[in-house]
C-alpha cells in the first residue's frame, strides 16, 4: 500500500510509519519539518506540490494539529483551532482535485466530542454530546472534516 500520513512526524505518525513500513508498504510523511527522506515538505494550510503525494494513494491518515497538551490561553486556543480545521479543509480541496484520490480518509478527531460521564459510556450510539473548549473543537474539526463530498473516498473519523 502507499500510505500518506499528514502531520505525521509526531509520537503517533512515527509509530505508524515504523509500522506500516515493516509491513512493506510506502510509507510518505507530510510535514512542516521534514527530517527523513520520505518526508515531504507541507505547511498543512495551502495546496502545493504535496499534493502529488495523493495520487494513486490507498490511505490518507490526517494527524496534523498542535499539541493540547498546553495552557488553553487565546493563542493557544486559536493554534489548537486552526492547525485542525486548515490542514483538514486543504487535505480535502486537494483530494477534490485528485483524478486517482486515496481510497480511505483517516482523519484524527478526539472522544471529548462527548460530555463528561462517570454515570456511562459515551459511544457513537448513545453518547451525548458536551459542552465547553474541546468539544467545540471537536464538532468544528469534524464538520470540515465531512464537507465537501468526494464519492470516491470513504471518511473516517478517529475518535
Amino acid at each position: 500500500m502507499k500510505v500518506i500520513l499528514a502531520g505525521g512526524s509526531g509520537f503517533i505518525g512515527r509509530f505508524l510509519q515504523k509500522r506500516f513500513n515493516e509491513d512493506g508498504n510506502e510509507v510518505v510523511v507530510l510535514s512542516r519539518n521534514p527530517r527523513e527522506k520520505s518526508d515531504v515538505l507541507w505547511d498543512g494550510e495551502n495546496l502545493g506540490e504535496w499534493t502529488s503525494t495523493l495520487e494513486g494513494a490507498d490511505v490518507l491518515i490526517n494527524l496534523a494539529g498542535k499539541s493540547v497538551d498546553c495552557r488553553y490561553n487565546e493563542a493557544n486556543k486559536k493554534a489548537i483551532f486552526d492547525s485542525r480545521l486548515k490542514s483538514t479543509a486543504v487535505l480535502g480541496e486537494a483530494l477534490r482535485k485528485c483524478a486517482n484520490p486515496p481510497k480511505v480518509w483517516i482523519n484524527s478527531s478526539t472522544a471529548t466530542i462527548y460530555r463528561h460521564s462517570e454515570d456511562r459510556a459515551m459511544d457513537e450510539d448513545t453518547g451525548e454530546i458536551g459542552t465547553g473548549f474541546s468539544v467545540d473543537v471537536a464538532t468544528q474539526w469534524e464538520e470540515t472534516f465531512f464537507a465537501g463530498a468526494n464519492p470516491n473516498v470513504r471518511k473516517v473519523a478517529l475518535r
